[in-house]
């Protein structure tokens, strides 16, 4: 038995890895203070490093949270090294990352919820693989395309939070 909500459980699981983080955080800037007003090098060295270590992966994690679907798709997503793979149940296919040339993100209101933000994956070829936000496993694009020189994750966390048709480019290659 739980003591919370169910939609408040779905809340924490998302933004779990982004509190735990920003606790990190803010135990590395108690360290720093104690640190400096007591005179103690070493908890303000250790402080040091918590805070920047929990600064550091605290960003991301809030990206993550901010891209993920509340409400499930259909379809899986596997990354193996530079290759993405999305098995659907309509269609798939597979993309080597070398090979991308553009990524959006793309908002359909007028869908079913499960499927109305979705990566677009377009290659050297022509070839695009949608994949919806909410498909298991799309959590880990963004570690997967993050090698990309110059990706704008923002870009597609607006699009998200605009809920306005439309295509938000999250990247694109140069030349």
């Amino acid at each position: 038995m739980s003591f919370l909500r169910p939609e408040l459980q779905a809340r924490l699981h998302v933004w779990g890895e982004s509190i735990i983080w920003g606790g990190l955080t803010l135990i590395g800037l108690g360290l720093i203070f104690r640190g400096y007003q007591e005179v103690a090098p070493l908890s303000f060295m250790l402080g040091l490093l918590c805070a920047a270590s929990g600064l550091g992966l605290l960003m991301p994690a809030i990206r993550r949270a901010r891209l993920a679907s509340q409400t499930p798709a259909e379809g899986v997503v596997v990354i193996d090294e530079a290759r993405i793979a999305y098995l659907g149940p309509r269609d798939g296919g597979f993309v080597d990352l070398p090979s991308v040339t553009r990524v959006e993100i793309v908002t359909r209101p007028h869908i079913p919820p499960a499927s109305a933000h979705a990566w677009v994956i377009t290659t050297e070829d022509g070839e695009r693989l949608t994949i919806p936000l909410g498909a298991e496993g799309a959590d880990r694009l963004l570690d997967a395309l993050s090698p990309l020189p110059g990706i704008d994750f923002d870009a597609g966390i607006a699009a998200v939070l605009s809920r306005r048709p439309g295509r938000a480019v999250v990247w694109r290659k140069a030349g």
